[in-house]
């Protein structure tokens, strides 16, 4: 299935994320890292409205409010394409 870069940008993000999520923020939709566990300064990607909807339009997501989304999920469909995407970047970085 072929996604814009920014969209596989957000899946991967949403992937690596806490519980495969991005939650809403003043700025966008932001990943918390699985591997923050206090309260602290950290680097995150943040995406606006209009990727998130091009993963929704591809069932990758699941949205907590169609209209007024805070949080999105990936679905079981969008973590498998995340999983290939990453593999598929491994053997690519094999490869170089």
């Amino acid at each position: 299935m072929y996604l814009q870069p920014l969209a596989q940008s957000a899946l991967l993000a949403a992937y690596a994320a806490q519980g495969h999520r991005l939650h809403k923020t003043r700025g966008g939709f932001a990943c918390i890292p699985a591997q923050v566990t206090t309260s602290s300064k950290i680097d995150a990607r943040v995406f606006t409205i209009r990727p998130i909807r091009w993963l929704e339009e591809a069932y990758l997501v699941t949205l907590d409010d169609p209209q007024f989304p805070k949080v999105v999920t990936l679905n079981a469909r969008g973590i498998a394409h995340a999983r290939e995407l990453v593999a598929h970047n491994n053997s690519l970085e094999k490869v170089s």
